[in-house]
């Protein structure tokens, strides 16, 4: 068996080291062409600074946005503005674009927890056909400093709308706050509650008493009329010249049958008048209504028969 030949093993290692060079050259163009690295080595570039008054998330390198293309990106990492007033960020813009000077510089996100971004709008009233790229006075010229917006990507401005949401409601829970007070020391009030017993014990006795001088008015009616009648007999003897007074007896009987008919409506229970008068259930209901008020208050009211309360009369 004949040796290897040196040259030849040589010849094939220098072959196989070329191609992994040009390979290696290939991905580091591709990546100076198509990364980061080589954003300012193959395309030209002017300077525009912008001062943010908070840059929160905005590091180097990152887009800068215009109508949802790329146009540029963050040359150096934020830094203070002189004075103190906010913060200064430096921008590359594509020498090709220009960005009209009715524009808002904001900070965006991608997403709820994505990258932060450059994003340039328009300001309110912009009118695209009227603007001219070659007007120097329309656009804004290398090396400007211009005042972006605050922050307000997806959750940029949400701590502000939540302090406002809450400071509405700390409002409407004090106003509630007042109505109850209000309700519980004007209607559900001691006194108020006392007065309205008083009253219901003031009711219950005055139907008593009347429903016992009903009942006297009654025979007291019954007495006139039997009087009445008497003197119709009376008076039925006497010459027909008396006709005037027949009318008035005839009058007056039918006055006393009215309110005998009204006592008896009373006293078998028909009407509302009865009904307040003589059912005990609604007097007992009253009593425990009020009872309920005082130990649960009117927001937190419980229909608890009192253990006390007397039976409704059938």
């Amino acid at each position: 068996m004949s040796a290897s030949n040196p040259n030849n093993e040589q010849a094939l290692e220098l072959k196989a080291g070329i191609f992994v060079l040009i390979g290696l050259v290939f991905i580091a163009m591709m990546a100076f062409k198509f990364g980061r690295l080589g954003q300012g080595l193959f395309q030209q570039y002017y300077p525009i600074t912008v001062t943010f008054p908070s840059a929160d998330g905005l590091i180097k390198n990152s887009d800068v946005t215009l109508a949802g293309a790329r146009i540029g990106y963050v040359a150096d990492k934020p830094v203070i503005a002189p004075g103190g007033t906010g913060v200064s960020v430096d921008l590359k813009i594509l020498s090709d674009v220009k960005v009209p000077r009715e524009t808002m510089f904001d900070i965006g996100s991608s997403g709820l927890l994505g990258d932060k971004f450059v994003e340039i709008k328009d300001k309110p009233g912009f009118n695209p056909a009227s603007f001219n790229p070659a007007d120097p006075q329309q656009v804004l010229a290398p090396g400007e400093t211009i005042n972006g917006s605050p922050a307000t990507g997806l959750l940029g401005d949400l701590p502000g709308k939540g302090e406002k949401v809450f400071d509405s409601l700390n409002i409407e829970i004090q106003k509630l706050t007042v109505v109850t007070d209000k309700i519980n020391q004007g209607i559900l009030s001691s006194q108020n509650q006392a007065n309205i017993s008083d009253t219901l014990a003031h009711l219950k006795n005055t139907s008593d008493h009347f429903d016992v001088a009903s009942k006297d008015l009654d025979a007291t009616i019954t007495d006139a009329k039997s009087a009445i009648d008497s003197a119709k007999t009376t008076l039925g003897t006497v010459n027909a010249d008396a006709t005037d007074v027949h009318s008035a007896i005839d009058d007056a009987q039918q006055t006393l049958d009215s309110v005998k008919a009204l006592l008896a409506k009373a006293e078998t229970g028909n009407g509302p008048v009865a009904t307040l008068l003589n059912d005990q259930q609604i007097t007992d209901d009253l009593k425990t209504f009020v009872a309920n008020l005082r130990a649960h208050g009117i927001l937190f009211y419980k229909n608890k028969p009192l253990p006390s309360a007397t039976p409704a009369r059938h």
